[in-house]
């Protein structure tokens, strides 16, 4: 069966709101400040760094792309050296979308992909839009690969402390 791209996107420019406004008010101050006072003109290189910093932030967002396949999730970043995450589907553990007061009034989400992958234990998809419904995408997307591929997860638990590598016994 050939892998096929379920969804691929990026994080909402919400995401940078707070450095586009950074942005946006050290223009207006640095203008500001520039008639009312006799500074000169070096002060807008608080504009020119306030612009500098909203670019650099606009380009990690456009440059980091998520793709989701029937078999991966492949993560890209990078503005200078790009790098390529892909994990299986199978090493998925467990998912948790997180939806705070702000993220849910712009129609957001962040989707935390838990691994069991050692190099990637958590992958956060972040101002994902929830009409997409790209959790419960990925979820039967990952449920499909573990069923082709014949993976079970296994949960062990014990009743005793010293049973547990990361338990606390003391005595």
């Amino acid at each position: 069966m050939p892998e096929e791209t379920i969804w691929k996107g990026s994080s909402s420019h919400w995401k940078n709101f707070g450095a586009y406004l950074f942005s946006s008010f050290t223009i207006v101050v640095s203008i500001g400040l520039n008639i009312a006072t006799v500074i000169g003109p070096w002060i807008y290189l608080l504009a020119v760094v306030g612009v500098i910093y909203a670019l650099w932030q606009w380009l990690e967002l456009i440059t980091t792309q998520y793709q989701i396949t029937s078999e991966r999730l492949i993560t890209t970043s990078g503005i200078l050296t790009k790098v390529t995450d892909p994990l299986e589907l199978y090493r998925v553990r467990d998912l948790q979308i997180v939806q705070p007061l702000w993220l849910r009034i712009l129609k957001l989400q962040n989707i935390h992909v838990i691994t069991t992958d050692a190099s990637s234990e958590e992958i956060v998809l972040d101002y994902i839009p929830t009409h997409i419904e790209l959790g419960e995408k990925l979820r039967a997307s990952i449920e499909t690969c573990r069923k082709v591929k014949g993976v079970r997860s296994l949960d062990i638990t014990s009743e005793h402390a010293g049973d547990h590598p990361g338990a606390d016994a003391t005595t």
